[in-house]
């Protein structure tokens, strides 16, 4: 009896040996030193799932829509599928961080750098461009940056792709990275995306990249497309007929901003509006800087409500008098010819409330 309990034993950690022996490592990169620090670190999967609202669509919806999304950015000339000589995206495709990079420099319409300008030794040289700028730009900085490794073979997760878009964007580096999940959202860049693998797919950037031709740069009103049209990197009128982009009322406003008035015309370019809006700011005074940007932001994003105008101080002539402007800066708010005086903050958002509600 003693006997058959001791082979029994013996039996049992046999298979239990043999079984650890086949356990899969936890560790995200066996290669990667995890006293390191590192910039955009590997890891095996997002740091959380996203879902838009899509939770029960059906794979080849998503399939579906991401393929014609794709076609869209491909007629833009913002996106390449695996032919040379047609619209071939392989959506379930895998994806690498250097194959994504090259996607994503491409979406965002910038030139290829110079192959010895990428200083990352892992990039395949067909990569180096496309790598090559997106470090001279400051979205890509590597997984070992110390020992110039991109980690360019490594699966693309959620947290890195919006890291690479939130940067593009105009967000502080590591802020991008470590707020990229709530950022991505808040700025709709998952809009109607579900992630549920470990890694992403062609499509996941496909979708990724479409929603963020509709987003804007960090203290910018403009979207980035229409930063494309205005940089001639997409035509205007192809980005009309897609859907992504509108022709304003003031387009003139929409693309540069608000109008630089002049007492002598004064009557004419605002007086005669339905709706205006007039800074009377300084040179040289902080609180006149302190408004211009977020009043230039305001123009762009009234410009199918009101025309807006700015004029300087010694510009204004009699107009200083005629609206008793003592202060700068100053907001006039036009109504077919009549001034109604608004506070001077330095927010687009209430200024264009403002205007859009009185």
């Amino acid at each position: 009896m003693k006997r058959l309990f001791l082979t029994i034993m013996v039996i049992a950690l046999m298979i239990s040996v043999a079984c650890s022996g086949n356990q899969p490592s936890t560790t995200a990169n066996p290669s990667s030193d995890p006293g390191q620090t590192t910039g955009e670190q590997p890891t095996t999967e997002p740091e959380s799932e996203t879902s838009s609202g899509n939770g029960t669509e059906d794979l080849n919806d998503v399939l579906d829509r991401a393929y014609q999304q794709g076609d869209i950015l491909y007629q833009l000339g913002l996106f390449d599928g695996v032919s040379p000589t047609g619209y071939e995206p392989n959506l379930e495709g895998a994806m690498n961080r250097e194959e994504a990079m090259k996607m994503i420099v491409s979406a965002l319409g910038w030139e290829p750098s110079l192959p010895e300008e990428c200083p990352f030794t892992d990039v395949s040289e067909w990569a180096k461009p496309f790598v090559g700028r997106a470090y001279l730009n400051g979205i890509a900085i590597g997984t070992v940056p110390q020992d110039n490794i991109f980690g360019a073979k490594d699966p693309v997760v959620l947290q890195h792709l919006l890291t690479f878009y939130l940067r593009a964007l105009g967000y502080e580096t590591t802020y991008a990275y470590e707020n990229a999940i709530r950022l991505g959202n808040l700025k709709g860049l998952t809009e109607n995306v579900k992630f549920s693998d470990n890694y992403l797919s062609r499509y996941h950037l496909v979708l990724i990249t479409y929603n963020a031709l509709s987003t804007t740069k960090l203290n910018s009103a403009r979207s980035l497309v229409e930063d494309l049209v205005s940089e001639g990197k997409v035509d205007q009128a192809m980005v009309e007929r897609l859907g992504l982009a509108k022709t304003y009322k003031y387009q003139t406003q929409r693309d540069n901003g608000p109008y630089e008035l002049s007492a002598s015309a004064f009557d004419t370019e605002i007086l005669g509006e339905e709706r205006a809006l007039v800074l009377f700011y300084q040179n040289g005074s902080d609180l006149s800087d302190k408004m211009l940007q977020p009043f230039k932001n305001a123009a762009i994003a009234l410009a199918d409500v009101a025309k807006v105008g700015q004029i300087e101080k010694d510009a204004a002539g009699d107009l200083l008098t005629k609206y008793n402007i003592t202060s700068f800066p100053s907001l006039k708010l036009f109504k077919s010819g009549e001034a109604t005086t608004l506070p001077s903050v330095p927010e687009t958002d209430t200024l264009v409330q403002w205007v859009k509600n009185n």
